[in-house]
């Protein structure tokens, strides 16, 4: 599946079209896991799974189980992960009342959620159902699009409610009943290519070429900021437990 280089004019056709786009960025996906794989548990729920491009890290958990809205993208998961016999799928919204009754018996001790609540009107409200979801001690692992002034055409083509800044996302958290254990900048080269791209040129989709060099350098960037922690980044990685 691979839609069309003209900017689409749906939210879930961008969605879907930066995700592909994303698989192709082995390095920095090879990254993002090596950064949360330290607070990964036996038995994790994937909220948000896409198209499965993270999914696959996951695969040797005693339990994985991928949520998504799109029972399409849920079908990709499935062919990517068949031979999975740990994988659960499904769809549904995180918030719906529904969804939490049908994951409630899974007893997680892992949620993961990456790129995922900017996308969600109610941020306090998955974030209170994931907290009913997770066994107490369980951790939640987000990474969420940071630096407000970085909001522009990509976020909007992408259906972002919102970047966070650490000074909103404590309370938040905290709100939800969650203590917090990490709550780091990650990725500052990529503050200039989303600026650049969302701010400047109004683009809606990042480019592949781009995305090509990001991924050759994405290795470099993660030596660089395992020595020293960037002051600002395009991400912020946060890692909260429930008591």
């Amino acid at each position: 599946m691979r839609l069309v280089e003209a900017a689409p004019d749906s939210v879930e056709a961008v969605g879907v079209e930066t995700l592909l786009r994303m698989a192709d960025v082995a390095a920095y996906n090879d990254w993002v896991y090596r950064r949360i794989r330290p607070y990964l548990g036996d038995r994790l729920l994937e909220v948000g799974c896409g198209i499965g491009n993270m999914s696959g890290y996951y695969a040797d958990r005693p339990l994985l189980v991928c949520l998504d809205l799109l029972v399409e993208s849920l079908a990709l998961v499935r062919a990517k992960l068949g031979d999975c016999p740990s994988l659960h799928t499904v769809q549904g919204d995180i918030c719906a009342e529904a969804t939490i009754a049908a994951l409630a018996d899974y007893r997680f001790d892992t949620a993961v959620m990456l790129n995922v609540l900017e996308h969600i009107a109610d941020d306090a409200g998955a974030l209170a159902a994931i907290h009913r979801l997770l066994e107490p001690g369980g951790r939640l692992v987000l990474l969420l699009p940071a630096e407000r002034y970085l909001y522009g055409t990509l976020d909007r083509a992408l259906g972002h409610y919102r970047r966070y800044e650490p000074a909103t996302v404590r309370p938040l958290l905290e709100r939800s009943g969650y203590q917090i254990e990490l709550l780091e900048y990650m990725n500052l080269a990529g503050i200039l290519g989303w600026f650049l791209n969302g701010r400047v040129l109004r683009r809606r989709l990042l480019p592949r070429p781009q995305l090509a060099a990001f991924n050759v350098l994405a290795p470099l960037f993660e030596r660089l900021e395992g020595v020293i922690r960037p002051p600002r980044g395009q991400s912020l990685l946060v890692v909260c437990r429930r008591p």
